[in-house]
């Protein structure tokens, strides 16, 4: 694999490097990842880095099959999960890198983890640049619903919720820097428009 040639498969915010060309592909929690990688022609194996939004179950449940990756997290991430009862099932070989704040992912400014807390304590979304498509922000759960971005609403299960207009407000500053589209993790209407694996956007 060489370093100038990347792809991000995303289900939230997973980052892997496989050959071919520079390329988003988005998986669908419904489906089955190893399938979706396999059409790819990605095995687990070859995925470098693995990075949580965060560690809610319905965003770690595969993170065991990455066992050979390094996972990207942001420590305070990290240590809310660990103390809690429902840790997530990392593989025992598997590398954590804990994160303070934003990471570029491969130097380059291709993939960069942003830190957007307040749904959890170390909650981080992903910004990825495309040469065709341009920059792409992942919200992972910083967004719920489009109507908690356009109100600025904060479910009543986020554990802080000054962080997550500061998270919101942040992330408003991105795309606007950047020219950038907003993908809402959860929001069915925009999921449904979204192209998926083995599709992708260039």
């Amino acid at each position: 694999m060489t370093s100038t040639v990347r792809t991000a498969i995303a289900t939230s915010s997973r980052a892997a490097r496989p050959p071919n060309k520079s390329r988003l592909a988005t998986s669908r929690p419904s489906w089955s990842v190893p399938s979706q990688l396999a059409e790819l022609g990605v095995k687990p194996a070859d995925v470098t880095y693995v990075a949580l939004s965060h560690t809610h179950g319905d965003h770690v449940g595969n993170v065991a099959l990455f066992s050979s990756s390094t996972v990207l997290i942001q420590g305070a991430e990290y240590d809310w999960a660990m103390a809690g009862p429902n840790k997530p099932a990392f593989a025992p070989a598997a590398t954590i890198t804990r994160l303070a704040g934003d990471h570029d992912v491969f130097g380059d400014g291709s993939v960069t983890i942003l830190s957007t807390p307040g749904h959890t304590p170390g909650h981080q979304s992903l910004l990825v640049r495309l040469p065709k498509t341009g920059h792409v922000v992942l919200s992972g759960d910083a967004v719920h619903f489009r109507d908690n971005w356009d109100n600025q609403r904060v479910p009543a299960m986020n554990v802080n919720r000054e962080q997550t207009l500061a998270s919101l407000q942040r992330l408003q500053g991105v795309l606007d820097e950047r020219r950038a589209q907003l993908w809402i993790n959860h929001d069915k209407a925009q999921s449904d428009g979204l192209r998926y694996a083995p599709a992708y956007y260039e």
